[in-house]
């Protein structure tokens, strides 16, 4: 037979993991993200980033692989950023990538 006062002292531990789980994760999503201050983009960048979606959006709705368009939309990203990550705020390279000059 099941012990109830080890049932009931199992249900308790249970209850008061699930507070604080729930206490935790509703700390962390309250907390603001962390602002990043970058300059206004170009009239000139912001046609190129838009280009760049436009021939995205006609890759994926052609017939290629998604990793294919994907492959194309992140080369051309780092074309476009090559050389201006610094001065824009756009420290997302990987690490495991030598920096190029």
């Amino acid at each position: 037979m099941i012990d109830a006062r080890r049932l009931t002292i199992t249900r308790a531990t249970t209850l008061a993991c699930g507070i604080a789980l729930l206490s935790v994760a509703g700390a962390s999503l309250a907390a603001e993200p962390e602002q990043r201050d970058q300059p206004p983009l170009s009239k000139e960048m912001r046609a190129k980033m838009a280009s760049a979606h436009e021939q995205l959006a006609t890759c994926l709705r052609s017939d290629r692989p998604i990793a294919e368009c994907h492959d194309e939309m992140m080369k051309q990203h780092e074309m476009m950023h090559h050389g201006h990550d610094e001065g824009m705020g756009m420290g997302d390279k990987p690490a495991d990538k030598p920096a190029q000059k």
